[in-house]
């Protein structure tokens, strides 16, 4: 069906862009710039085409199941070990426009992998009427957030045009992240990216889902933070709370995800007015955050290095995933604090001090 599907579209393109050119001929004409001589060759060479399209429309080679999951992301950078019994258990759908992926309130019973076609998000609690694009196109990886932590789905996720994915139980997301430290570290990697995009979209939503990976492997710091500890961000760094629970003065009970600012942060920065703080349960701001569970874990993002990404300013050429930053990201940790580092070998961020835009305290 998928195939049917994609052989229509190509010949439905195919039509469009003869049908355009005819057109342009004509206006070419029309103006003078074409002789009738010129025109009446073309139009020859256009019928000809038009009737090979009608007569033999173009066959559209799909690619294999195992193809498009070695190129997605989240797949590709997985252990051999643990890649194949995941891929084993992988089922493929193929949703037409306007169907539900997930929606918000539900439990989440496993991750749905996007390799060809978009997926529109909205949801009521995190306002997406803050996003101008709304979107995630083809190489995400959605519900994963959820999975990890058991909760509820944020959002609905509808796709919004033809969409070819794979869906992998949470059941088998469990076990892969019980494999290897290194790899549950990885897959709190990659929901993060996904939970950045929901909840700071006017920033996040100028990155493509690659470069967002790679700012979230190699230009941002995931801590680990124990009860009691203090959270205190210096004025040029913003956090996501992914997992715990904090409290801050004046303020109810922070939960995740959310986003955790400095009392200087100016809003607008993040596309938020002053007056919308006081309505939105996924952003606070404060001096200082304590951790009230067992233990919180946090992203931190240095706001300048943000900004740069989001508007196009790479020293990453091309902007693609690295498979050495992430290497780097997966082996790295500090022992004692349980601190997940997120390095490249050219900017560096460490934990625990004052360069790292966080102080802890206790």
């Amino acid at each position: 069906h998928f195939q049917l599907l994609c052989v229509l579209k190509t010949r439905q393109v195919t039509y469009a862009v003869l049908t355009h050119l005819s057109e342009n001929v004509q206006n070419l004409w029309k103006t003078g710039l074409l002789e009738e001589k010129e025109m009446a060759h073309l139009d020859d060479a256009w019928q000809t085409d038009l009737k090979k399209l009608k007569r033999s429309p173009q066959l559209v080679k799909m690619p294999r199941v195992s193809d498009l999951l070695g190129a997605h992301p989240l797949v590709s950078m997985l252990p051999a070990a643990v890649r194949a019994p995941l891929l084993s258990n992988t089922k493929e759908n193929v949703k037409g426009h306007g169907a539900a992926l997930y929606m918000e309130g539900l439990r989440a019973t496993g991750i749905w992998i996007v390799s060809i076609g978009a997926v529109k998000w909205r949801s009521q609690r995190l306002s997406s009427r803050h996003s101008l694009h709304p979107i995630f196109s083809h190489g995400s990886t959605l519900g994963l957030y959820e999975v990890l932590t058991g909760k509820s789905c944020l959002c609905d996720m509808i796709t919004d045009s033809l969409v070819r994915c794979f869906f992998i139980e949470a059941e088998k997301i469990d076990q892969l992240r019980q494999s290897d430290p290194s790899v549950e570290a990885f897959l709190w990697q990659e929901s993060a990216a996904v939970i950045a995009k929901l909840l700071i979209p006017r920033v996040f939503e100028r990155m493509t889902m690659q470069e967002t990976r790679l700012l979230v492997s190699t230009g941002s710091a995931m801590n680990l933070y124990t009860k009691g500890e203090d959270i205190i961000l210096e004025h040029n760094y913003i956090g996501i709370l992914l997992e715990g629970t904090l409290k801050a003065e004046n303020q109810n009970n922070i939960v995740p995800p959310g986003v955790l600012l400095p009392s200087s942060m100016d809003l607008e920065l993040l596309g938020l007015q002053s007056s919308e703080m006081n309505h939105m349960d996924s952003c606070s701001a404060a001096n200082s955050y304590q951790v009230e569970a067992q233990a919180a874990r946090v992203i931190i993002f240095e706001v300048g290095r943000l900004f740069t990404e989001a508007n196009g300013q790479r020293n990453q050429p091309g902007g693609s995933f690295s498979a050495e930053a992430l290497q780097l990201s997966m082996e790295e940790s500090t022992g004692e604090e349980q601190v997940i580092i997120t390095v490249d070998s050219t900017n560096k961020l460490p934990l625990g001090d004052s360069s790292s835009g966080v102080t802890r305290g206790s």
